[in-house]
């Protein structure tokens, strides 16, 4: 039995032992689907790019037939005539495009412009996943800072629920002061109870994001540590607008939508023209007689009317082109006023927490001093009640505004395409 327990133990500490922010985020990557879709997708571009070169080489098609029946007809002395007869037909046809006005080219250079905005996609994926990893780690730590104030709360209360029993008991409190000690008592195991089933939530979701149905265990300290870590360089407001524009994976990839539309359209424009191409095939027949076929030209073709197909396929492709003017531009502006609130937020967050952790001193000296005039029946328990929920929520609002500036900067990251800038990413 003792055995079996000791078993449970080990195995338990070894499930929910903590783990790092670079071992979180790795084991997303690894496992997540999206992100394997993104891969996916650029392969898949890649495969399309193979396929748009593949009008710059020669083509050979084997071809056959058989008829079984067919009419020959034959001059005979000046007068035709018919036979049937069956028939077998093989030949190998070489065709190599010699000119189309470079619609080739263009076709080609817009598979390789999908190819890099698939890239970017892929990249602005990571990015996104590597976001969420840090604002659910990070929440898993902010949520045990909330656990740890609820319990030390719960202490508190506890401690001045008994001595309010006491001194009831030796006639220097009144009941009221025990029943109000009691009701913050049970408060405080309320809020310290609802705070571990959100940890135990949040814990559970950061295991599911790597993966797995596992609960992971992340250390209070790494939400101070990494609080205290986190810089920003002093950048101008129009430094930081083009490092988005020059950075940011999704304005990169939407970029790369304008040039391929771009060639798309040129594309379109030229099918008017035509074509220029070579073929040669030789070929094999047995029908009436057996004999061999040759040939080898120039074959050029100039559509002359196709109802109005090609005139509307050039105007959808300008439409296109510009839709994808339009889209990089709305889209720029909204990134920008994501990066600003989260530049803002993040050099707020600063001050904010400098404001919280005076709170906090200035408010747990006071409780010190309100505790013990309330002993010697200086002060009433509403002081003391007052004080202490004053200083439970500063510490609360610290852990929060803690949360706030990582996720800020987890915001910025991601717009500014940094954090994927390690081998995490390749």
């Amino acid at each position: 039995m003792r055995s079996r327990a000791l078993y449970l133990f080990f195995y338990l500490s070894a499930s929910l032992s903590a783990l790092t922010i670079d071992e979180a985020v790795k084991k997303t990557l690894k496992t997540h689907p999206t992100a394997q879709i993104a891969t996916l997708q650029y392969e898949s571009t890649v495969e399309a790019s193979k396929s748009a070169h593949s009008a710059f080489l020669p083509r050979l098609d084997a071809n056959m037939a058989y008829y079984p029946t067919r009419t020959y007809v034959m001059p005979v002395g000046g007068q035709f005539s018919t036979k049937q007869n069956d028939g077998f037909h093989a030949d190998v046809t070489g065709t190599y495009s010699v000119w189309d006005f470079g619609r080739s080219r263009e076709r080609y250079t817009s598979a390789l412009h999908l190819q890099e905005g698939a890239d970017s996609t892929k990249k602005l994926t990571q990015n996104e996943l590597i976001e969420k990893v840090w604002n659910q780690y990070y929440g898993v730590a902010a949520t045990a800072s909330l656990i740890d104030t609820a319990e030390a709360s719960v202490k508190f209360y506890e401690s001045q629920f008994k001595q309010a029993l006491n001194m009831r008991k030796n006639g220097l409190k009144t009941e009221a002061d025990e029943l109000r000690f009691k009701a913050s008592l049970l408060e405080a195991q309320d809020r310290a109870g609802r705070a571990k089933i959100d940890y135990d939530k949040a814990s559970l979701s950061l295991g599911i994001l790597m993966g797995s149905d596992d609960f992971v265990r992340v250390d209070q300290s790494t939400l101070d540590q990494r609080c205290e870590a986190l810089m920003l360089q002093n950048i101008s407001i129009e430094n930081l607008r083009q490092a988005l524009r020059d950075n940011n994976p999704q304005l990169k990839g939407l970029r790369s939508s304008i040039h391929s539309a771009k060639d798309l359209s040129d594309a379109a424009s030229h099918e008017k023209y035509g074509n220029v191409a070579l073929v040669g095939s030789y070929g094999y027949d047995d029908s009436l007689s057996t004999y061999d076929s040759y040939q080898a030209g120039v074959v050029g073709s100039i559509p002359l009317y196709d109802g109005g197909k090609l005139s509307a396929e050039a105007q959808k492709s300008r439409i296109a082109y510009t839709i994808a003017q339009k889209e990089f531009e709305n889209t720029e502006r909204l990134l920008w006023q994501e990066v600003y609130g989260a530049y803002r937020d993040f050099k707020r967050a600063d001050e904010s927490i400098k404001s919280k952790e005076s709170v906090i001193e200035a408010t747990a000296k006071s409780l010190q001093l309100i505790t013990g005039r309330y002993r010697q029946g200086l002060a009433t328990y509403v002081d003391v009640l007052e004080s202490q929920s004053t200083l439970d929520t500063a510490k609360s609002e610290l852990a929060q505004v803690k949360y706030q500036k990582i996720s800020a900067y987890a915001q910025m990251q991601k717009l500014l395409n940094q954090g994927c800038n390690n081998d995490v990413c390749k």
